[in-house]
């Protein structure tokens, strides 16, 4: 079960992310008359669909958890088999998002959607604001115009339209005060208007510059200093070292290494935590480290650790580590000390 769990992560799961983008193309194809007839997309269409719901299915069973993105899937495959009133297969261009969430070019995106999802309660502070002034503002503007121009300001509801337009700054001019009060509380509420939606914009360019800089894949001589495997090491070697480091960004509750698989790397982790799935589970986090027993015994991986938090990892591979601890015996006898204390073969 682990190796199909492991096949499907690692190798069909970005098959089906491009399948998901395939689709939603399909589905612009397919909106208008040009392609709408077209028997290949229709049997595309239909064959994909079928995929999906096997992968479904499959994802179901081994994550064993309803998730939102799970829900939108079972929503947009219901829809096709028992529905079949609207294409809703654009709404899976999420799942592409996921699917894709490490890939250079979508991590921006991907990092942007985390930033909003985490500053959630803050906008919605933001909006709930706005909204009181539009509520205010649509109040009085009915007040003061409801007389002169009862087709626009004659309830409160129907004020809202112009409220919109003006807090927005966007003021499409159907709709204008007549009186001078109107005019120029309208006019202070085009000047608030600008103020009260910049404010969601500092919130989410703030959030999303610090997630960007967490995420920042250059590593520093400082941060590899500060790590205490190489704390003792000289500076000309630390340099080599940073040389040889790949930073790695995982999310929560995936597999990092596998129980059994061939020992390639050892990985330092710079900030999150992960778990060692032992009898006894043991919590690894910041400045410590993991996958270096297989290394130095040539052995398989002994114990399979995933990510408990969304954690930064340096990966250093074994040519790049032998080298390193050839140099280097203070790191040989750190990385042997590790070893050996978490074996239990200490004496």
């Amino acid at each position: 079960m682990e190796n199909l769990v492991r096949l499907f992560n690692n190798e069909l799961k970005p098959i089906f992310g491009i399948l998901i983008i395939l689709n939603i193309l399909d589905q612009i194809l397919l909106s208008g008359h040009y392609f709408s007839n077209n028997i290949f997309l229709d049997i595309f269409f239909g064959t994909s669909m079928i995929l999906f719901l096997v992968e479904l299915v499959w994802r179901s069973y081994s994550e064993r958890k309803l998730t939102f993105l799970t829900a939108i899937d079972i929503i947009v495959l219901a829809n096709y088999y028992l529905i079949g009133i609207l294409d809703l297969r654009v709404l899976r261009i999420f799942r592409a998002y996921s699917t894709f969430n490490q890939h250079n070019v979508l991590l921006p995106a991907n990092t942007l959607l985390r930033t909003v999802y985490h500053q959630r309660f803050a906008l919605l502070g933001s909006q709930i604001m706005v909204f009181s002034v539009l509520l205010i503002f649509s109040t009085l503007i009915h007040f003061i115009e409801r007389d002169v121009y009862p087709e626009a300001f004659g309830s409160i509801i129907s004020s809202m339209w112009f409220g919109i337009t003006t807090l927005t700054t966007v003021g499409y001019g159907d709709i204008t005060p007549l009186t001078g009060p109107g005019k120029v509380l309208a006019a202070f509420t085009m000047f608030l208007g600008i103020g009260m939606f910049a404010l969601p914009a500092a919130i989410l360019a703030s959030a999303y510059y610090e997630e960007i800089q967490k995420r920042n894949f250059l590593i520093s001589l400082e941060t590899i200093s500060s790590i205490p495997l190489f704390e003792k090491l000289p500076v000309g070697a630390i340099g080599k070292i940073n040389s040889k480091l790949n930073a790695l960004l995982v999310p929560p509750h995936k597999t990092i290494i596998a129980k059994g698989e061939d020992s390639d790397a050892m990985y330092i982790v710079e900030f999150g935590a992960v778990e060692v799935q032992l009898d006894q589970p043991v919590t690894l986090s910041a400045g410590d480290y993991f996958g270096e027993r297989g290394l130095l015994l040539n052995e398989k991986r002994n114990a399979t650790i995933i990510s408990k938090t969304e954690v930064k990892l340096l990966k250093l591979k074994k040519m790049d580590l032998l080298e390193l601890m050839a140099e280097h015996e203070t790191l040989f006898q750190e990385l042997a000390h590790s070893s050996a204390e978490r074996s239990g073969n200490t004496k």
